[in-house]
């Protein structure tokens, strides 16, 4: 057995790691070699440097010994990316790094959560990969910069170590005929909907909000959509009933990838502490306010976009206690993926009400309460309102999380 691990094939300008990895199947396929379950694709550090926004890498396991399948692994990649015509894709040196990986030794599991909760150092993980003597990697042809070269080599070996014992999710990845790439995608919305009613064990499908369908993306990629599910089969059922529908595109080709999306893997606990400072608004919507988590003081930073939790976080004053789920950026902030107020200082003072009902109103500095429908008197005195955060989660519109987040009604397999 071997395993195969490739990223780092897209930019911003285009290509498609999750394309180039099915033509890579494909061609081992034809040769005779037998890709052994589901290829993998997997989600990484959201806040790696240099990285198109999805961050996604691919691997599969081949029933062959990496030797036997290592000619053809190098043809494939030489012709991909290194021969003198324009790459296939246009992926060039300056906008990518493609790696391409084989091991017939899969990788420890702690690179995948390494690469998953923060930064890995290229170099770092070229000689970590480099101890593995079963172990190969192939990258582009440039004596430029041998750190940029190897980037990919982060992902695509992080994509082998993935285990996905705890949780996993699927997708069914459909790619579009070549004429249409570049054109407007026909996956009409309100189809989505339908799809979504008649396999509701797919995710992510919709923006409730919105109404905007999720499934395809809005790059000049060769992907036509990505229906996300809690089950294989049902990914692939929903695909193929998308595909009988005549306003939706027809795809070239598809497949079903295990996945770590959803799983919030990228998120190491759920942390609580207290609010000690006022929220700090600028322009544009985004706020954040300091927290002290009984050891260390903290910022969480609630953007715009997240909606719930950012009018949430403006709600929140000095002394609340609250819970959180949050990816750590690099200056050391939290950036909200989850917020809830667990217990709310009093906010506001109001007057009691009279036993009879009425309004109980002031007369005078040093004077009773009276009131103004019995005239019965009052020790003067204010009431506290409690904070009404109903103890309730909030999370971004589906539309506004990372591919990573985990959905609040979504249970983990594990």
């Amino acid at each position: 057995m071997a395993w195969i691990g490739l990223d780092d094939t897209d930019s911003v300008d285009g290509g498609c790691t999750t394309w180039d990895f099915h033509l890579l199947l494909t061609q081992l396929e034809e040769c005779g070699f037998t890709i052994v379950g589901h290829p993998n694709l997997v989600r990484l550090w959201p806040f790696a440097p240099e990285r198109t926004r999805g961050n996604a890498a691919l691997s599969a396991e081949i029933d062959a010994s990496s030797s036997v399948i290592s000619e053809v692994l190098d043809n494939w990649f030489n012709e991909q990316y290194n021969s003198f015509k324009l790459p296939k894709n246009g992926v060039s040196s300056d906008t990518a790094s493609p790696v391409l990986v084989c091991t017939e030794t899969r990788f420890p599991e702690d690179w995948y959560w390494n690469a998953v909760r923060g930064y890995v150092e290229p170099t770092k993980r070229l000689n970590e990969v480099s101890s593995f003597p079963a172990a190969k990697y192939w990258s582009i042809e440039d004596d430029s910069d041998s750190t940029n070269l190897t980037r990919g080599l982060v992902g695509a070996s992080s994509a082998i170590a993935w285990r996905g014992e705890n949780d996993w999710t699927w997708e069914a990845t459909a790619w579009r005929m070549t004429d249409n790439i570049g054109k407007k995608r026909q996956v009409p919305s309100n189809l989505v909907g339908e799809m979504s009613e008649k396999f509701p064990k797919t995710i992510l499908n919709r923006d409730p909000n919105a109404g905007d369908s999720l499934i395809a993306p809005r790059t000049p990629c060769p992907v036509l959509y990505g229906i996300r599910s809690e089950e294989n089969s049902v990914a692939e059922k929903a695909h193929n009933w998308l595909q009988s529908k005549e306003d939706v595109e027809q795809a070239f080709a598809m497949r079903v990838h295990r996945s770590n999306q959803a799983t919030d893997d990228h998120i190491q606990k759920t942390d609580s502490g207290v609010i000690i400072s006022k929220v700090r608004e600028v322009k544009g919507g985004h706020a954040s306010l300091g927290v002290f988590d009984g050891e260390k003081k903290y910022t969480l930073v609630a953007f715009k976009q997240g909606g719930e939790v950012n009018r949430l976080l403006k709600s929140l004053v000095v002394g609340d206690l609250v819970k959180w789920m949050a990816l750590r950026s690099p200056n050391g902030e939290f950036h909200l993926e989850s917020l809830v107020c667990s217990d709310g200082v009093p906010r506001h003072l109001i007057r009691p009400n009279c036993q009879c009902g009425g309004k109980l109103c002031r007369q005078g500095f040093g004077q009773p309460l009276r009131c103004e429908q019995c005239g019965d008197t009052e020790q003067s005195l204010w009431l506290h309102t409690e904070f009404n955060s109903s103890n309730q989660w909030v999370e971004p519109p589906t539309s506004n999380r990372r591919h990573l987040a985990k959905p609040l009604n979504r249970q983990a397999k594990g």
